[in-house]
């Protein structure tokens, strides 16, 4: 027998799915004569997905990793299920509780142009700040036994983009152990850390996560440098 929790999770499933299989039969209903039969068959695939499908999941798929919404709480413990309730889609300017199924499904901006502005920080600050600032820095690796120049190497993640540094050894990216990412928004993936980000962290505003050991941070002088990149580019910064 059902609880009175289960048969409301039923009932809002059903509802999910009843809300796309609508949308969908109504845009069959209204297609012009000579449409490609193409789209006839686009229709019924999603029609035969509607029982697979739920506001929560595209939630957690689409709108929890979405940079275009305003930031959203985690508890801290790497809940990736929170969107908080005050968060308003960039497309409709309404709560996000407002929207239903197939508009969260056929949003095509999901964070690309926020994704994109925070790779062009990313890049500028290694062009036109960490490379002349650490031109006449090295960096040891144990394992050859030698010092080297700097090297940048640029990994672009879902709510973030990372910088590590490193050398190039003969066309290969050797890491040195220092990397530093670049977000405008809190990422429960930091776990523990969080607190830590949060202290520091200015709403609006994009935060350099700095994970670096301190003794190598010391050696190459770089806190002052990314002290003078937080400062030139309005940024906050967080050592890990």
């Amino acid at each position: 027998m059902k609880d009175g929790t289960e048969e409301e999770n039923g009932k809002e499933e059903e509802d999910n799915q009843g809300e796309l299989l609508f949308a969908v039969k109504a845009a069959q209903q209204s297609l012009p004569e000579g449409m490609s039969p193409q789209m006839g068959e686009i229709f019924a695939f999603i029609e035969g997905m509607a029982p697979f499908l739920n506001k929560d999941t595209l939630i957690q798929i689409k709108c929890s990793s979405c940079d275009n919404y305003s930031p959203t709480f985690f508890p801290g413990e790497g809940d990736f299920g929170v969107v908080e309730p005050r968060a308003y889609c960039h497309a409709k300017k309404q709560p996000l509780h407002h929207l239903n199924l197939f508009t969260i499904a056929k949003c095509t901006e999901h964070s690309k142009e926020a994704q994109k502005q925070l790779l062009e920080l990313t890049n500028s600050v290694v062009e036109e700040d960490l490379r002349p600032a650490l031109a006449d820095k090295k960096l040891y690796d144990r394992n050859a036994f030698a010092s080297y120049d700097v090297d940048y190497r640029i990994i672009q993640e879902r709510s973030m983009v990372c910088i590590e540094f490193g050398h190039n050894d003969n066309g290969n990216f050797v890491e040195s152990g220092i990397k530093i990412c670049i977000l405008r928004r809190l990422d429960p993936g930091f776990g523990e850390d969080t607190a830590k980000i949060k202290a520091v962290h200015k709403y609006g505003r994009p935060v350099m996560i700095v994970m670096a050991a301190r003794q190598i941070r010391r050696q190459m002088g770089i806190d002052e440098v990314l002290e003078g990149i937080a400062e030139k580019r309005d940024m906050d910064i967080a050592y890990l």
